[in-house]
């Protein structure tokens, strides 16, 4: 079956980034001139996704009106032959008439990722979907991440994670797969046993970390419906998947593509300085500009 829905959970309060966030949502900083959420919805869209859903809490409301259409605005540009602002402009607009469907889904309680996606059963209809956190922004110009997950489901038919490899000293910073075969750990798609979060370095199962990007099959969410909450009062995603694999198979996929922790200031400021770099009318400027700076 085809993967046409996606959910990005955006419910969160963004604390890291405060005092900014009291005013701005985190989705909505920018990189370059684009606040985060749009690279987001872009990779869906360049991914074939055809309808997405935002979960968000009802504080949030401000981040559809970033995806709504200024006439007045646009009939200005038009007026001035601005045609290039225009074009830009245009690829933000989904209304009514769109052929992307932009909706949302409220999370009253910020409970955990889990529960966000447990939310989503009326909108997927017993139909597989697609997840993309937007604390992970991920570069890769050949192919968007998601649809290389997409691509690998329509050959597994079974739910697949994105996963990049970390150094080992870092994997007690991340949820670690645990592959079924520890032999295929540095395979590019393997089958996991299950998950473990931040493990010790000494006992890492492998170096494969979770990142921001899955496809799953619709089971998923009545098992999140059932499942309990576990540390600090939270569903997590994770603790759905034993029960999962029970009856199906889970697959890891290691993402081609530079990825960035958006939910860190420094995250946001390593990916505006490498889009610049990939921005060949700002490039040279900003190279001079950090050659100056005679690091």
């Amino acid at each position: 079956m085809k993967v046409k829905k996606l959910i990005i959970p955006a419910a969160g309060w963004g604390t890291r980034f405060l005092p900014l966030t009291k005013t701005v949502h985190k989705e909505l900083v920018p990189i370059l001139n684009k606040p985060a959420i749009d690279y987001l919805v872009e990779e869906a869209i360049d991914s074939g996704i055809e309808e997405i859903w935002l979960i968000i809490s009802p504080r949030k409301e401000q981040l559809l009106e970033y995806f709504r259409v200024y006439y007045d605005l646009e009939e200005e540009l038009r007026q001035k032959n601005k045609d290039e602002l225009l074009n830009l402009l245009q690829k933000t607009n989904f209304d009514k008439s769109s052929k992307i469907k932009i909706g949302t889904i409220y999370q009253d309680e910020q409970l955990g990722l889990g529960h966000a996606i447990s939310l989503i059963s009326r909108k997927i209809k017993n139909e597989p979907f697609a997840v993309i956190l937007g604390d992970d922004l991920i570069y890769s110009p050949n192919k968007p991440a998601i649809k290389q997950l997409i691509d690998e489901f329509n050959k597994k038919q079974a739910s697949i994670l994105g996963v990049t490899s970390v150094p080992w000293e870092n994997v007690n910073k991340y949820g670690i797969v645990v592959p079924k075969n520890l032999e295929e750990k540095n395979e590019k798609v393997f089958e996991i046993a299950s998950a473990v979060e931040k493990p010790d370095v000494k006992n890492a199962p492998s170096n494969k970390a979770i990142i921001g990007r899955y496809v799953f099959t619709p089971e998923i969410v009545t098992l999140l419906k059932q499942t309990l909450p576990g540390v600090g009062g939270e569903i997590q995603l994770v603790d759905a998947f034993p029960e999962l694999m029970k009856t199906q198979k889970i697959f890891a996929f290691e993402l081609e593509g530079t990825r960035y922790d958006l939910g860190s200031i420094e995250g946001f400021v390593k990916a505006n300085i490498d889009y610049a770099l990939n921005d060949l009318k700002i490039k040279q400027s900003i190279i001079e500009h950090i050659k100056e700076k005679k690091l």
